[in-house]
């Protein structure tokens, strides 16, 4: 793990991020607030629909139309130790396109969706690298090919001058990651970047991401549904529920002890070795997210939530307060509710 004491890279609070849509208004990103230091690895896990894509891209300033970000605060230490805020640069302003693919770089679920398909593997790399480095255009392609190797791309002499099409989905993967790498950000962003992968694939890429990371010496955020993956790749967890982080903490604590009545409540619907011996049933939480255009009043788990204690949790939205060391959770009875955690048996299946 890495040292905590390291500084803070990306710190966001109370951010808020919206689209204004003809059945109503949507608050994809409803006052989350998020904290990822120098060289640390933060997932970010929870259902479809909770606000974890909107927020990452919220951060990058790329967030689609209608959408727009509309409050909080998105602080970023620049390699000078200079502070800037991201919330308040123009989409399209100088400094967030320097910032954009040069010091924070995200890599998405599906690259084909990612990659031009009439532009080579080593065009669309060799861009972003003459976009923020300043090299010629043969070193940018040197870089390019040293990239793609890097990566653990086969015959990358060969794959450069090749177009997405021509080549699988999980070197296509390789060369967004390759693409992601080329101007060695701080951070990365990965949006659920195994998913569409067969389980090999998805080992390898884990694989080489971490010893990448190990490399660039780079932060890392990772959007995940597969808690799986979080135990193996991250040290810190913020779980997302309807646009808000309702818990965050170290991977092992948040495993073994959950806070909140969502965290615990995913945690037990995941199958587990051994579960089927033992004759214990897969928890499934009641329900399903509420429609985003008619939010509950109060706690926005409390409709699904069994610890719901009925007036106060009905209409008293809770707070995200620490519940102990490094650790928060938005819930009127964190810390008072009997949540067992998952056994280490089952937390590393």
């Amino acid at each position: 793990m890495k040292d905590t004491a390291s500084r803070i890279l990306l710190e966001i609070r109370d951010l808020e991020t919206h689209y204004d849509t003809p059945q109503g208004l949507v608050r994809a990103v409803d006052g989350a607030s998020l904290t990822v230091r120098e060289g640390q690895t933060v997932a970010i896990v929870g259902e479809s629909g909770c606000g974890k894509s909107v927020m990452l891209r919220s951060i990058m300033r790329i967030v689609p139309k209608p959408g727009r970000t509309v409050a909080g605060t998105i602080r970023y230490l620049k390699p000078d130790g200079r502070q800037v805020d991201l919330a308040q640069l123009p989409v399209d302003g100088p400094e967030i396109r320097r910032i954009r693919g040069g010091e924070i770089s995200m890599i998405f679920q599906e690259p084909m969706s990612s990659l031009s398909p009439v532009h080579t593997i080593g065009s669309q790399i060799i861009e972003a690298i003459t976009l923020h480095r300043d090299v010629t255009r043969g070193e940018a392609r040197r870089l390019a090919i040293d990239t793609l190797a890097k990566v653990a791309m086969p015959r990358p002499e060969q794959i450069v001058d090749q177009y997405p099409h021509e080549i699988s989905g999980g070197m296509r993967q390789r060369a967004m990651i390759a693409m992601a790498l080329s101007c060695e950000p701080r951070l990365l962003i990965a949006d659920e970047p195994t998913t569409a992968l067969d389980v090999t694939t998805q080992a390898q890429i884990l694989a080489l991401m971490r010893r990448l990371q190990q490399e660039f010496g780079m932060a890392i955020i990772f959007v995940t549904h597969d808690l799986g993956v979080v135990a193996q790749m991250t040290e810190f967890v913020a779980v997302m529920y309807m646009g808000q982080v309702v818990e965050a903490a170290p991977v092992d604590e948040l495993f073994f002890a959950p806070r909140h009545p969502y965290t615990h409540a995913l945690l037990h619907s995941i199958p587990r070795l051994g579960q089927r011996k033992t004759g214990e049933r897969l928890m499934s939480i009641p329900g399903s997210v509420p429609d985003p255009y008619s939010r509950p009043p109060g706690c926005p788990f409390h409709t699904r939530c069994v610890h719901e204690d009925g007036w106060r949790c009905r209409t008293e939205l809770p707070e995200l307060r620490p519940v102990g060391d490094g650790r928060t959770a938005r819930c009127h009875y964190a810390g008072q509710l009997d949540l067992a955690g998952i056994s280490r048996q089952g937390k590393s299946a």
